[in-house]
C-alpha cells in the first residue's frame, strides 16, 4: 500500500494557475496537490455543520458516513486500565467510548422514539462508535500531519451561523447563545472546544473531496431512473370480505401469546429522588474581576478578530477542469452569452435562477457573506477586487465558470473588550464553577450518603432535590442523559438507598437516590387477550383473501374479476401505492419489468401482494418519463447530490487507506462486549 505523501508544490500554495496538478484519483495514491487549492463550493464550508448541529452543537461530517469494510485484521491485547483501543501512538479511552456510545444511543433513540432493546443490539451500536472513534483518530492524525487547523476566526463564525443562535433578523444573538448553551448543560468553553475536534475533521473531509464532482449527463440519467414514476392496473381482494373466518381458539392465543411475549414485556423501573450541580447556575459573572477579563480579551485577541467579508451572488456553468476542448469552450460561450444579458439588464438573480448549475442557484446565486479564506484564490482574486454592484468578467475553476456580483462588502475589524466583555466575564465565571464543581459534588454525595436526606444534601450548593416518576433504563438515558453503564449502576441500586458515586452528564453532575424499585415482567395473557384475538383474526382473514387472490390467478381471471380492475395513480420507487398503500416489495417488482416495451402484454402476477386492506393482484400499466422541463429545474439539487455522493466514496476509500497502514489494536474487549448486552 502506498505512503500517503503529500505533495504541496510552491505553485498550489501560492495559487499558481500553472501548477502542475494530479489526476483526480491521485488522493488514494496520496498526491494532494489538486486538493490543496480547494474549488470554490457554492456553499460555506460549514453549511453542513449549521445543518446537522445536535449536542455538541455538530457532528462529525464523517459520522454520517456508515463504513461497509470490517475490523478485520485488528489485534486484540490486554492493555492498561482505563484504554480501550489505541491508534498508532493515540490512545481512545474507555471515557471517550462510554461517553461516545451514550451519545450516539441518545442520538438514536432521539430520532426514533420506538426503537426497542432488541433493535438497537442489531445496530451493532458499539461496533460503529469504536470505528468512528478509531476514524477520528486517524483524521485528527492526518490533519495535523499536514499543518491543518481551525482558525479562531472559522470557529467563531461556525459558532455565528448556527440557525439556534440567531435572532428574528437571522443575526447571532450573543445572549441567545448563552442562554441554549445553558439549557443544554454546556459552558462556552465547553461547547467551543467540542465544536473545535468537530470542525477540524469536517475541514479535513472538505478538502479531500474538493475535486469530487459528476457530470450533467451521470446527473440527468439518475435523475431519470430516480423520478420515473409507474401505474398498476389492479384487483383488490378486500380483508373486509373474509372477516367471517373463525375465530383463534384458546390454544391458539395461548402459542401466539407465548410466541410474542416479548412484546408484551415491562422493562423494569426506578423512582429516583437527584440533585443536578450545573455549573452554568452556579456560575457568579459578578466575582470576575475587571483585570480578569481584561487578561483573557488580551490572551484570546485573536478570537476576536475579523476579517474582511464580502456578499456576492454568482452564476456557475460547469465544465470539469479535464473536460475536451470543445467542452470548455461551450462552456465558455454559454457564461459569456449569460454575462451579456445581464449587461442588458437581465436581473443577476433571474439569470442565476434560470441558467446557474450549483445548488445556489434556486436562491438567485446568494453565497451570502463569506472570507477571501473560503474560497479558492481565483474565485477570491475576482470577488475581493469587484467593487458593491459590479459584475465580474468570467472567472475559471475546476468546476466550470462564474460569473460573480458583489452586493456588500465589510472591511476587517477587531471587536473590541467592551464589546465582548460582558460575553467573556460569563465565560470566565462558568469555566471557574466548572473547576469547583467536583468539590461540590462530593461534598452533596457525602451528605446524601451520610443521613439519605437529598433535600438536606442539595441545599449544601444552595440546590433542591429533583423526583421522577417509574422510569426504565431506556427513559433514564433520555430524562437524565445517563451513559447505559450508568444507568445499569442506578437500577442495580436497592430502593431507599443512595447511588455511592456521582454521574458525569452534559447537563452536570447527578447525586442519585433510588425510592422505588419495579421488576421487569411481562403483560399477563388476560390483559392483552383482546387485542391479540383482534390481530389473529385479522391475520385469519388476510390469509384468507391471499389464498383466494392466489387461485383466481392459478384458474385465471375470469369476466367478473376483470371486471374490478382499477388502475392506480402514478407512483415512485418508493413503494408508497396510491390506493393500496406501502409495500416495498412490489414496488421493485412493478420497477423490474423493463419499461414502456413492457406495458404491452403486461401479464397479472401469479403471487398475490399483501397491502393494508387485503391482497391483490397487478400488472404494469404505464410508465411516466419526467419532462425535459422538470429535470431543468431539478438539475442543480441533482448535480449536487450527484457530487455528495462522489465525495462519499472518494473520502471513504482515503479513510480505508488509513486504516490498512495503520496499527490498531483493541486493549479493552472485554468493555466492547460488556455495552453488547446491555
Amino acid at each position: 500500500m502506498k505512503k500517503l505523501i503529500p505533495c504541496w508544490g510552491t505553485g498550489v500554495m501560492t495559487g499558481d494557475a500553472s501548477a502542475e496538478r494530479c489526476s483526480q484519483n491521485d488522493i488514494v495514491t496520496g498526491c494532494w496537490s489538486r486538493l490543496a487549492n480547494i474549488p470554490f463550493k457554492g456553499v460555506t464550508m460549514l453549511d453542513g455543520i449549521r445543518a446537522n448541529a445536535q449536542s455538541w452543537g455538530v457532528k462529525l461530517a464523517f459520522g454520517i458516513i456508515i463504513l461497509v469494510f470490517v475490523f478485520w485484521g485488528i489485534g486484540s491485547y490486554t492493555g492498561p486500565k482505563g484504554y480501550v483501543a489505541t491508534v498508532n501512538d493515540m490512545h481512545i479511552t474507555e471515557i471517550e467510548f462510554q461517553k461516545a456510545y451514550g451519545s450516539m444511543e441518545q442520538n438514536l433513540r432521539a430520532s426514533y422514539p420506538d426503537l426497542t432493546p432488541e433493535l438497537l443490539k442489531g445496530l451493532q451500536l458499539e461496533q460503529q462508535v469504536l470505528q468512528q472513534l478509531v476514524m477520528k483518530k486517524l483524521l485528527e492524525s492526518e490533519a495535523g500531519r499536514i499543518g491543518l487547523e481551525i482558525s479562531p476566526y472559522e470557529l467563531r463564525l461556525a459558532v455565528q451561523e448556527m440557525p439556534y443562535f440567531l435572532d428574528k433578523d437571522g443575526r447571532f444573538d450573543k445572549d441567545e447563545y448563552l442562554r441554549v448553551l445553558k439549557a443544554s448543560g454546556l459552558t462556552p468553553a465547553q461547547f467551543e472546544a467540542g465544536l473545535r475536534e468537530d470542525l477540524l475533521p469536517e475541514k479535513l473531509q472538505k478538502l479531500l473531496t474538493a475535486g469530487a464532482w459528476g457530470s450533467p449527463e451521470e446527473a440527468r440519467l439518475r435523475y431519470m431512473y430516480e423520478r420515473q414514476k409507474r401505474s398498476v392496473d389492479y384487483i383488490l381482494f378486500p380483508i373486509s370480505d373474509y372477516s367471517a373466518v373463525s375465530a383463534p381458539s384458546d390454544a391458539e392465543v395461548r402459542t401466539a401469546y407465548e410466541a410474542r411475549a416479548s412484546r408484551y414485556a415491562l422493562p423494569a423501573r426506578v423512582k429516583l429522588e437527584y440533585v443536578l450541580l450545573d455549573p452554568e447556575k452556579m456560575a457568579e459573572p459578578s466575582s470576575v474581576s475587571d483585570e480578569a477579563v481584561a487578561a483573557a480579551y488580551d490572551a484570546r485577541k485573536a478570537q476576536f478578530a475579523e476579517p474582511e467579508k464580502i456578499h456576492a451572488r454568482h452564476i456557475l456553468i460547469r465544465v470539469g477542469e479535464e473536460a475536451p476542448e470543445a467542452e470548455v469552450k461551450k462552456a465558455e460561450e454559454r457564461i459569456n452569452e449569460v454575462a451579456a444579458k445581464i449587461r442588458e439588464g437581465l436581473d443577476f438573480s433571474d439569470a442565476a435562477k434560470e441558467y446557474g448549475q450549483d445548488p445556489s442557484a434556486a436562491q438567485g446565486g446568494d453565497l451570502g457573506f463569506f472570507t477571501r479564506e473560503q474560497m479558492v484564490k481565483p474565485f477570491a482574486d475576482a470577488a475581493f477586487a469587484l467593487a458593491e454592484g459590479e459584475l465580474s468578467a468570467p472567472v475559471r475553476t475546476q468546476f466550470g465558470f462564474h460569473l460573480i456580483k458583489v452586493e456588500e462588502k465589510q472591511a476587517a475589524k477587531q471587536r473590541t473588550l467592551d464589546e465582548v466583555k460582558d460575553e467573556l466575564r460569563a465565560a470566565l465565571a462558568v469555566d471557574a464553577a466548572t473547576e469547583a464543581l467536583q468539590a461540590k459534588t462530593d461534598a452533596v454525595l457525602a451528605a446524601a450518603l451520610g443521613n439519605g436526606d437529598m433535600n438536606a444534601a442539595a441545599a449544601r450548593a444552595g440546590l433542591q432535590a429533583v423526583e421522577t416518576g417509574l422510569e426504565s433504563a431506556e427513559e433514564l438515558t433520555q430524562s437524565l442523559g445517563l451513559r447505559p453503564i450508568d444507568v445499569q449502576a442506578v437500577m442495580s441500586t436497592p430502593p431507599g438507598t443512595v447511588v455511592d458515586s456521582s454521574f458525569a452528564t452534559l447537563k452536570g453532575t447527578l447525586v442519585i437516590r433510588v425510592t422505588e424499585s419495579v421488576p421487569a415482567m411481562t403483560r399477563p395473557l388476560d390483559e392483552v387477550r383482546t387485542e391479540l384475538v383482534a390481530e389473529l383474526t385479522r391475520e385469519k382473514a388476510m390469509q384468507a383473501a391471499m389464498d383466494a387472490a392466489r387461485s383466481a390467478a392459478a384458474k385465471g381471471l375470469d369476466a367478473a374479476l376483470l371486471e374490478r380492475v382499477k388502475r392506480s395513480e402514478f407512483f415512485g420507487r418508493d413503494g408508497n401505492v396510491p390506493g393500496l398503500g406501502f409495500n416495498m416489495d412490489m414496488a421493485r417488482a412493478v420497477f423490474s419489468e423493463e419499461g414502456k416495451n413492457a406495458v404491452t402484454g403486461a401479464k397479472w402476477n401469479a403471487e398475490p401482494w399483501r397491502m393494508e386492506d387485503g391482497a391483490v393482484l397487478v400488472r404494469l400499466a404505464a410508465v411516466e418519463e419526467p419532462s425535459a422541463e422538470e429535470w431543468k429545474a431539478a438539475e442543480p439539487m441533482f448535480l449536487s447530490q450527484l457530487d455528495s455522493s462522489r465525495a462519499s466514496v472518494l473520502f471513504q476509500n482515503f479513510v480505508a487507506l488509513l486504516y490498512g497502514k495503520a496499527d490498531i489494536r483493541v486493549l479493552n474487549p472485554a468493555l466492547i462486549q460488556r455495552m453488547e448486552t446491555e
